[in-house]
């Protein structure tokens, strides 16, 4: 089975979904094949674009090659104003190789001036005029050749995000049209959004481009589509078909995870909640040996564990097998991170970061939320992380129909006061998912024209609607000194996946 990961997405490591499939499906008595079209994207458009003397940006055009090699070696990453300056040379370069065809592509986004990926007749539209893709000299080089050889005629293209569902229906179509008869399946993150939150069904064809569909974790049907076994021993990933893709991190960077789903799932307004998929996970001993072996496999020079959360058994598990490599993810701000010492064992494990969601500073908010967080504790543990080392990605989220703007202004007090604890933060404005209950209860309306969009824009009940609470965290929050020098240290556009590498940045 050919596996491909279409463009374009966050450059930093291997896609861990179609990695996965790769692996489950050999162990299945299987053959697959991976493509990594996203890291191959970036480079096919900056080797194309040209610098002419009077050019916009040519500059950073004629930077492209050393700040891309910058971003994969440990010195790029040595001093701030420097990696700014390369992420802003390839963002630009990307923007000017790619305006030619009407589309703007950066190093974690695609638009096109012409479709949305919101609505199903424009990916129709994208599929059927593959042509016009801006990659397609790409699928002709790549796709074509890895298509002649697929001899089982199935394809499976893994839709993380929205900025690739253009491009993966082009690749759809491409392949449709190129070997009549190939059999498209599509799965990933973003369709398993959309199925799961009712604005796609299974049987979806996007007008014959696609033969099925996958939502959640995709190894069990997948084999059962091609018509193979249960999976019997086996590697936990197969990374073979991308050890010549030159990836945005200054070592190699294996994701895993050990766990599908959120174990709390009582968040009120939570996409995982809405989408009411179940929580399945490995035992922790086994998540501690396959870690083991993935270093054995790969010596990574990081682990990314990509769980939604890595729950506490887990987290037990690593300070007891400290796997072969500085690792990070996803946690809750639970009690076992309320005891300084297994912090402190947590990083003699290799944490070198914990993203947490803090989303607010309000004790109100929080339990209106359904957070089952108390501030006093997320206190502690701020603290117990500082002292061990690790370091704390907080993410922070405003607008939610609990909040009004006195509870914004205690998360800002919050957050101000615990500034030396903090290395990191994520801003958000809250969405709300289409498919929860809660969107029931409140006036709302559509943010885009489109019938597979996740999100509603609504009319907060207190007032405190998206341009007031943008004109927030413009004007008084990102404004205090102390939370200003955190959002400056914290890395653009690649965010989590870089903040590691610049822990000792100048």
């Amino acid at each position: 089975m050919l596996l491909i990961y279409p463009p374009t997405a966050r450059g930093t490591e291997p896609p861990l979904g179609i990695a996965r499939l790769a692996a489950y499906i050999q162990a299945s008595g299987g053959g697959a094949e991976c493509l990594d079209l996203s890291a191959e994207g970036f480079e096919y458009l900056m080797g194309g674009a040209p610098v002419a003397p009077d050019s916009p940006g040519r500059n950073s055009l004629r930077r492209r090659w050393r700040a891309a090699s910058s971003l994969a070696s440990p010195e790029g990453y040595a001093n701030r104003s420097r990696y700014t300056r390369a992420v802003d040379d390839l963002a630009r370069s990307l923007r000017i190789a790619s305006a030619p065809f009407g589309v703007q592509v950066g190093l974690t986004d695609y638009r096109d001036d012409s479709r949305s990926p919101l609505r199903k007749g424009d990916l129709v539209r994208a599929g059927r005029e593959f042509e016009d893709n801006v990659f397609f000299p790409l699928f002709e080089e790549r796709v074509a050749p890895a298509l002649a050889s697929n001899r089982d005629g199935w394809i499976g293209i893994s839709i993380c995000y929205l900025s690739q569902a253009l491009c993966g229906l082009a690749l759809a179509g491409y392949a449709k049209s190129r070997r009549p008869g190939t059999k498209v399946v599509l799965g990933g993150g973003l369709v398993t959004s959309w199925i799961a939150g009712g604005a796609m069904g299974r049987d979806e064809t996007f007008g014959g481009l696609a033969d099925a569909a996958i939502a959640g974790p995709g190894e069990i049907p997948l084999a059962q589509l091609l018509g193979l076994g249960e999976a019997r021993g086996g590697e936990p990933l197969d990374l073979r078909g991308f050890e010549d893709n030159r990836y945005l991190s200054p070592g190699r960077v294996v994701p895993y995870n050990f766990s599908s789903g959120c174990p709390w799932k009582r968040c009120t307004f939570c996409p995982e909640r809405a989408e009411d998929m179940p929580y399945s996970g490995i035992p922790p001993a086994e998540a501690a040996r396959r870690v083991e072996r993935l270093g054995e496999l790969f010596s990574p020079a990081l682990f990314h564990l990509t769980d939604s959360e890595l729950s506490a058994p887990y987290l037990e598990a690593l300070a007891e097998s400290p796997p072969p490599a500085r690792w990070y993810g996803f946690a809750r701000f639970s009690t076992r991170l309320a005891d300084p010492g297994f912090c402190r064992r947590l990083a003699a494990s290799g944490c070198a970061m914990l993203q947490l969601g803090l989303e607010s500073g309000d004790q109100e908010v929080l339990d209106r939320m359904g957070k089952g967080t108390k501030l006093e504790e997320i206190s502690v543990i701020l603290d117990n992380l500082a002292e061990a080392g690790i370091a704390a990605y907080l993410y922070v989220l405003f607008g939610t129909p609990a909040e009004d703007r006195s509870a914004a202004l205690r998360t800002r007090d919050f957050v101000a006061a615990r500034a030396d604890r903090i290395g990191f933060l994520n801003l958000a404005v809250f969405n709300l998912p289409a498919s929860s209950p809660e969107a029931r209860s409140l006036e709302t309306r559509s943010f885009f024209e489109g019938d597979l969009g996740l999100y509603k824009e609504f009319r907060h009940p207190s007032g405190w609607d998206r341009p007031e609470v943008r004109r927030f965290i413009a004007e008084d929050f990102e404004s205090v000194p102390e939370i200003r020098a955190i959002a400056r240290r914290t890395p653009a556009v690649f965010n989590s996946s870089h903040a590691p590498f610049l822990l000792d940045a100048d």
